[in-house]
């Protein structure tokens, strides 16, 4: 049976401890605060909870939360 994603943002999947990241930004799309990094599989990436948005995907999940705050509005 294939893992569900987890909510947690901050755990290194590698290690099993809280990974210190920056404060994820709302979702640029429908501007949901609920936002959460896929860190169960690779590549990593973060998930909008309201709309489903996803970001660029990255090898890590501080990178994936580092590219979701650098996004723009459509």
């Amino acid at each position: 049976m294939p893992r569900q994603p987890s909510d947690s943002a901050a755990i290194d999947p590698l290690r099993g401890f809280p990974v210190s990241l920056q404060p994820l930004r709302p979702c640029p799309f429908c501007g949901g605060s609920e936002v959460w990094i896929n860190s169960d599989i690779d590549p990593k990436f973060v998930v909008c909870k309201k709309c489903s948005a996803f970001g660029p995907n990255a090898p890590t999940v501080r990178q994936a939360a580092e590219h979701w705050n650098k996004r723009t509005a459509p």
